[in-house]
């Protein structure tokens, strides 16, 4: 059904739903387009246009009133205006404003990424055209902001140029609440020189990113999708990502990675900077080219080819590069070389040259090839396996001793930390401001709290190969054999930090490129204090007694009211007994009385210096004694003298 005047208000009186509602007013003062579709028979999605004065309102949308914990919508809403916008100074204007609202739904990184890559990102940000751009955006909503019960989707949108539209930002900066927290950002950035309309240079980058405060992860990718410069078209994506969490990494590529290189998770596929270089049609000149820094190696390489036909007879070729570069066990790197050139009549092949070349070295250069001359009578190949140049210089001796590596690192103070107690406020121990303070600034330690220690140079439990650039020969293994606290035996536990790989154990070429940027390995030890129930031989046996003493009432008017009151429920209750039929009923007997007796918490020790009253002011120099009477009244907290402890 189409036609917005044309719709039946029976059929939707009955819940007869149209699929698709179609909108076109071209009547002044606001001219409407756009368009409603219903996917199912509660769920909606559409876009609307909305020319006002001075301005175009445009609002993408989608709404699932049957979504799981609720409806679930998305909005994206903005306003553009007319050339030059509104001037912000410094040659900057404002081309237009909006947001994104979104109610129980999330963002979603890997559609957010496809859209970069397939171009359908940028047409969510201010569109020319809104309504022809929603029929590919819009189904794309579902997958970009998924359902997600308890969520909510909130940013701004803002499109600005600088020196008279020869350059242009568009973007959306949206946050995705309540905890884990994550930004994301979505932008196209246009430079056209001299003008928009005869840009000699024209790059269109359509960025996108998000920060992930649960895992944490940060990424940025951008893509050079409809670039050109002087005619020459541009192409490519640019990538980096840094994870943390129990899979860290990092990773900075631009146009891709070395053919062998294992991507990490969440890298997604990159396109090569790519460049058509032919100068006429019947040439084709290509250049494709990436560079990439990971934890473990340096990765750069291109590829040139050639195509020149006319008439099924002409030139083909190409040439390519590949090229890692690694520092273990001494700085190194691992070139391949390839091309070929011939020359075609008709799809057969009359002249010819190829080659294949992997390059070694420097210490000791090795190089590997096969090639291969056809000529339209004979051919001929060649194969080769050279070595030469000297071994490389003895490294470095090991570190003197690893011993005192790790007593170094656990003589800092920042590999000491000071955990707070987990009982909350029903620790039995009351400290002074003093001690707080000095707890605070990490010089004392909680009665009830722990101690963590950790170091970053090497890790525990594994097999040390090598300490950076040092060979560690024989192999070296350590770890905690014991942990005390106060100069007892502590329960300990053991910490983890990330270590890489490569930084203590020998990696081969391919171990470098499928390799984890970082592994999870033990760095140090979790004391806690004893803090579980005394021994029965702790406790100390004493015997209490206690004086009865009788205070005359200094009003004996009121004794006598009392003694009235007790004679006379004395004689109701005994009336009551006497009427009752059989001993055996509840009035004959008093209540049965319970007793409910609390269990003692553990004692702590704590100094005297530590110590002071909650109410009263106490001396530093305050005796036993005069702590007892203080803490007499004290809840949880009862002085006793040291040997009774």
């Amino acid at each position: 059904m189409s036609g917005m005047f044309g719709l039946d208000l029976e059929r939707l009186a009955d819940d007869l739903l149209p699929a698709t509602v179609e909108i076109d007013s071209p009547l002044p003062p606001v001219p409407l387009r756009g368009w409603l579709e219903r996917q199912q028979f509660r769920s909606f999605s559409g876009v609307l246009s909305a020319a006002v004065p001075a301005t175009t309102v445009t609002a993408f949308g989608q709404l699932d009133l049957a979504a799981p914990g609720g409806p679930a919508f998305v909005a994206l809403l903005g306003a553009t205006f007319p050339q030059p916008g509104i001037q912000l100074g410094l040659g900057f204007a404002l081309s237009g404003v909006g947001g994104v609202v979104g109610i129980n739904k999330a963002v979603n990184r890997d559609a957010l990424i496809a859209a970069i890559a397939d171009g359908t990102a940028g047409e969510l940000l201010f569109p020319p055209d809104p309504v022809a751009a929603a029929k590919r955006v819009v189904p794309r909503l579902p997958a970009l902001f998924p359902t997600a019960p308890g969520r909510t989707v909130v940013g701004p949108m803002f499109e600005i140029s600088w020196g008279g539209r020869m350059v242009s930002l568009a973007a959306a900066v949206v946050a995705e609440v309540p905890d884990p927290v994550r930004l994301s950002v979505l932008g196209i950035l246009r430079v056209a020189v001299p003008d928009p309309e005869v840009p000699l240079i024209q790059l269109k980058a359509t960025f996108a990113g998000q920060y992930d405060s649960a895992e944490p992860s940060a990424f940025l990718m951008a893509s050079l999708s409809g670039s050109h410069m002087a005619g020459v078209p541009l192409d490519g994506d640019v990538l980096v990502l840094s994870r943390g969490g129990p899979d860290p990494t990092f990773v900075l590529s631009a146009g891709g990675f070395h053919p062998a290189f294992a991507v990490p998770r969440g890298v997604p596929a990159l396109h090569r900077l790519s460049m058509n270089l032919a100068p006429v049609p019947w040439i084709q000149l290509g250049c494709q080219a990436y560079f990439a820094i990971t934890t473990n190696t340096l990765q750069f390489g291109a590829q040139l080819s050639l195509v020149a036909e006319i008439a099924g007879c002409g030139l083909r070729g190409h040439f390519g590069l590949d090229v890692l570069i690694h520092s273990e066990p001494s700085l190194s790197f691992s070139a391949r070389m390839r091309g070929s050139l011939s020359v075609e009549v008709f799809g057969e092949s009359l002249v010819g040259v190829a080659f294949d070349l992997t390059l070694e070295g420097p210490a000791p250069w090795h190089a590997v090839g096969r090639g291969s001359i056809d000529l339209f009578l004979f051919s001929a190949s060649f194969d080769f396996d050279e070595r030469w140049g000297n071994p490389p210089p003895a490294l470095p001796a090991p570190p003197a001793d690893l011993r005192r590596r790790l007593e170094e690192a656990f003589a800092r103070p920042e590999a000491w930390n000071a955990l707070p107690p987990a009982g909350g406020d029903r620790i039995p121990v009351l400290l002074s401001p003093a001690a707080n303070r000095q707890i605070g600034e990490g010089r004392r330690v909680h009665p009830h709290g722990g101690v963590v220690a950790r170091q970053r140079v090497l890790p525990f439990g594994v097999d040390i190969e090598r300490l950076g650039p040092s060979l560690v020969e024989p192999a070296e293994q350590w770890d905690v054999a014991s942990a005390a606290l106060g100069g007892e035996e502590a329960d300990a536990g053991a910490t983890t930090d990330s270590f890489a790989p490569g930084q203590f154990r020998r990696l081969t070429d391919d171990e470098q490129l499928t390799a984890s940027a970082y592994d999870r390995y033990r760095s140090g030890v979790r004391f806690v204090a004893e803090t579980s129930e005394p021994d029965d031989d702790a406790f100390v046996t004493a015997s209490l007694d206690w004086e009865t003493k009788v205070v005359p009432d200094p009003n004996p008017t009121r004794v006598l009211d009392v003694l009235r009151f007790l004679r006379l429920e004395a004689l109701m209750r005994a009336e009551k007994v006497a009427a009752t039929v059989s001993v055996r009923d509840p009035s004959w007997w008093p209540a049965e009385m319970k007793l409910l007796v609390s269990h003692e918490p553990p004692v702590v020790a704590a100094s005297t210096w530590s110590m002071t009253a909650a109410s009263l002011p106490a001396s530093p120099s305050a005796t036993n004694g005069e702590l007892r009477r203080l803490y007499a009244g004290l809840a949880g907290v009862r002085p006793v003298e040291a040997w009774e402890v």
